[in-house]
C-alpha cells in the first residue's frame, strides 16, 4: 500500500483549510470514513483521493492554477532550465552526459565559470563552447566506460 503523495498531502490540508474544518471534525471524518485513521499520512493512495472527493461533495473547489503563472522551481542547484533555441540541444546533451557521469550541478556551474568564463551552465549558448564541452565529456564517459 502506497503512503499518499505530497501533492495529495497539500490537496488535503487545503480542503480542510478552504471548509473551515476545525481539527477534531477534520479527524472525525477520517475515523468515519476510513476505520480509524487518525491522521492524512496513514490513509493509502487510493483513500486519499476518496476523501478529496469526499471535500468535493462537500462544497469543496481545488483552485485550478492559473495559465501564466510560474510553477515553482527547485533552487538547490539541482535542475537548469534550458531555453528554445539554436543551442538548446547541445546544452540537453551535455546536462544528459554530466548526469550520466554522477558529477553534481555545482560542479558544472564551476567549470563554465573557470573555464567560460559564465556564472551558469545555462547562460552557455556558444556552438563552440558547448562542443568544447561535449567532447570533453564523451572522452570521459569512453574512460570511465559508461553510455
Amino acid at each position: 500500500m502506497m503512503p499518499p503523495t505530497m501533492a495529495q498531502l497539500a490537496k488535503i490540508h487545503i480542503a480542510k483549510k478552504d471548509l473551515q474544518l476545525t481539527d477534531d471534525v477534520y479527524r472525525d471524518i477520517l475515523a468515519l470514513n476510513f476505520n480509524g485513521v487518525q491522521s492524512a499520512k496513514e490513509l493509502t493512495v487510493l483513500q486519499a483521493e476518496q476523501l478529496l472527493e469526499h471535500f468535493k461533495a462537500k462544497g469543496w473547489k481545488p483552485k485550478k492554477a492559473s495559465a501564466g503563472a510560474p510553477r515553482m522551481k527547485r533552487r538547490d542547484g539541482h535542475y537548469v532550465e534550458i531555453k528554445p533555441g539554436p543551442t538548446a540541444k547541445q546544452q540537453r546533451k551535455v546536462l544528459a552526459m554530466w548526469n550520466s557521469l554522477g558529477y553534481g550541478m555545482d560542479k558544472l556551474h564551476a567549470r563554465c565559470k573557470r573555464q567560460f568564463g559564465v556564472e551558469r551552465f545555462e547562460w552557455l549558448t556558444t556552438p563552440g563552447d558547448l562542443h568544447i564541452l561535449i567532447t570533453d565529456l564523451k572522452k570521459r564517459q569512453d574512460s570511465a566506460g559508461v553510455e
